[in-house]
């Protein structure tokens, strides 16, 4: 626990100052999405941008469709679109690649089972339960164990939850259909003659029909575990989301496909997604391809669903607009649950999180929500920006190749629109920020004002003026919880940045929190240069609402709007005062 004593300033001097011009926000949005961004004039100058890019990264590619959608949810139509049709495809299949045009998606339908999971928690289904609970058939692969009861040689099922299948903790083996015995030349590579008695004799690949239930029950048990359950590392996992969609099956009396299609499709309006190969007139087919139709069969929840652009950015607004689940459900389920070795990954439910520091100016960390898929010639990428409620998705198919799309194409183009177009975004919101929230605001009967104002000094909204009851805050302020042994440092002044409340806000009225800084870039990085730890004295989660007078935090701003929407007013809330905004 992190007491107040033990971090004492509210607003210190070192503490809370990092990033451009010594700031630490809070993770998270800064300033509300933007609701119309396609106005904004950094929207239309940044696609023309993106679009010259994508031309030159795709003039070259012979045998790679790739089509890509980026949408604010607050808006009906996409925000940027592209598409490519190569010259060289399968005459089958589309023969002009648009956002409905149907791909396979690999591992991005992943995503269906966590969240199928979750919505069934009316039902009793808690992420911490027990596998067994729901699949106890599970308990009798040990027999199939090179030594049963050995941590080394056979999985404790007991202990393998529905919360560390969803998220790569399990530790039980990867895969089962991936095994290579029938498509190599063992003694080429080393390998001792086939065991028959291992043989699958199923894959559902080059040939071989697909495996079912039954092969899983049957072979699966051989397999030694990586790990035990929630070891350090994590561990992707392939073989765990055909096991949660027993575990649906279990629950519902339904078929997992059904249920997905009847509880999340059907009600999203994902008209082109489908758990098997649809007509081939509706989907992008390589030239040459063998993985169009591959069929997965029991491992379709794993990587064998389709789907399309504008299914994917449907199936994004109902999760961000909370369509399929409650709002803390949701936002409990875009959370990270675990790390791996990479500082810039984590890991969710089955989100894999990317967190970057160079997409805007002020250099903040924001996370993207990704689920990314692969299925030897076809690649996806979904992501979700909650911070900006925008949504991007990219999708690829092609053999791969010198001067074509593969797997590294596939996020680098990622990495493109978002560093290119997020910025954009960034510009429409605080342009929405600044019409909505800035200018100054008063109270003349306690000779209190202040002014919020939109800038590029920093993230959120920069408070400029700030006199409560005649007293300028900046100047006075001694960042404490208690008062100070010693006297304060009052010099430079503090400098303090207004954030939202992410979800605290009501018809007529919306919270924000307030974080201030006296450190100077130079002295955040003097002081976290002695830390072990990046950014170590970036620490305003620990320190928001930490300072109260009459049991109300000094740091808690709230906006009131009037019957026209507009902003009319704030409650310095911690300092008893309401101010009316002038020339409201």
């Amino acid at each position: 626990m992190i007491s107040s004593h033990t971090l004492i300033p509210l607003f210190p001097a070192l503490a809370l100052a990092t990033g451009l011009n010594g700031h630490c926000p809070p993770l998270g949005p800064v300033l509300p999405a933007p609701h119309h961004p396609s106005t904004h004039p950094s929207i239309s100058t940044a696609s023309t941008a993106l679009r010259a890019l994508l031309d030159d990264l795709t003039t070259p590619y012979q045998t790679s469709a790739l089509a890509i959608g980026v949408k604010s949810i607050h808006e009906p139509d996409l925000l940027f679109e592209y598409t490519h049709t190569p010259p060289q495809r399968d005459a089958k299949g589309v023969q002009q690649v648009d956002r409905d045009t149907v791909f396979r998606l690999g591992s991005l339908s992943k995503v269906f089972a966590p969240l199928a999971l979750l919505m069934l928690r009316d039902r009793g289904v808690r992420l911490d339960d027990s596998v067994t609970k729901y699949v106890p058939e599970l308990k009798g692969l040990a027999g199939q164990a090179r030594d049963e009861g050995s941590a080394v040689w056979e999985v404790d099922w007991e202990e393998v939850t529905l919360g560390g299948l969803a998220s790569h903790m399990a530790g039980i083996p990867s895969d089962l259909i991936t095994d290579i015995t029938p498509f190599v030349n063992q003694s080429a590579y080393g390998y001792p003659e086939t065991n028959s008695s291992r043989l699958l004799g199923c894959a559902g690949f080059f040939g071989t029909p697909a495996c079912n239930k039954t092969a899983f029950f049957k072979h699966f048990g051989q397999r030694p575990p990586v790990q035990v359950p929630f070891s350090p590392q994590t561990v992707y996992s392939n073989i765990a989301f055909p096991i949660l969609s027993f575990v649906v099956e279990a629950v519902t009396n339904q078929s997992y496909v059904d249920f997905v299609h009847d509880n999340i499709w059907k009600p999203t309006n994902m008209t082109r997604t489908f758990a098997s190969k649809p007509d081939d007139s509706l989907g992008f087919i390589p030239a040459n391809d063998i993985w169009w139709p591959a069929d997965l069969g029991f491992e379709g929840p794993n990587g064998g669903y389709f789907s399309t652009l504008t299914d994917l950015h449907r199936l994004a607004d109902a999760i961000l607009h909370h369509r399929l689940l409650p709002p803390t459900q949701t936002r409990k389920w875009l959370k990270p649950v675990t790390a791996t070795s990479s500082t810039g990954l984590l890991i969710g439910q089955p989100w894999e999180i990317f967190r970057a520091e160079n997409i805007t100016s002020d250099g903040r960390l924001i996370e993207l929500y990704t689920k990314t898929g692969d299925l030897i010639s076809y690649h996806a990428i979904l992501v979700l920006i909650p911070d900006y409620d925008l949504v991007v998705t990219v999708l690829v198919a092609g053999p791969g190749g010198v001067g074509e799309a593969g797997t590294a194409e596939t996020t680098g183009i990622m990495s493109r629109v978002v560093e290119m177009l997020v910025p954009a975004v960034e510009e429409a919101g605080k342009a929405e920020a600044e019409g909505k929230y800035a200018g100054r605001y008063v109270d003349r009967d306690t000779n209190s004002s202040l002014t919020f104002a939109v800038d590029n000094d920093g993230p959120g909204l920069a408070i400029t003026e700030y006199v409560i009851r005649g007293v300028d805050v900046p100047s006075t302020d001694p960042g404490s919880t208690l008062p100070p042994a010693t006297p304060p440092r009052l010099d430079p002044p503090m400098r303090y940045r207004l954030y939202p409340a992410t979800g605290s806000k009501s018809e007529r009225e919306e919270a924000w929190r307030a974080v201030g800084t006296r450190a100077t870039a130079e002295e955040v990085e003097a002081r976290d240069g002695q830390l072990v730890w990046g950014m170590g004295s970036c620490v305003t989660w620990a320190m928001m609402d930490r300072v109260t007078y009459n049991l109300l935090a000094r740091d808690h701003f709230v906006f009131g709007r009037g019957g026209n929407g507009r902003v009319r007013g704030v409650e310095a809330v911690g300092y008893g005062v309401r101010l009316e905004r002038e020339g409201y």
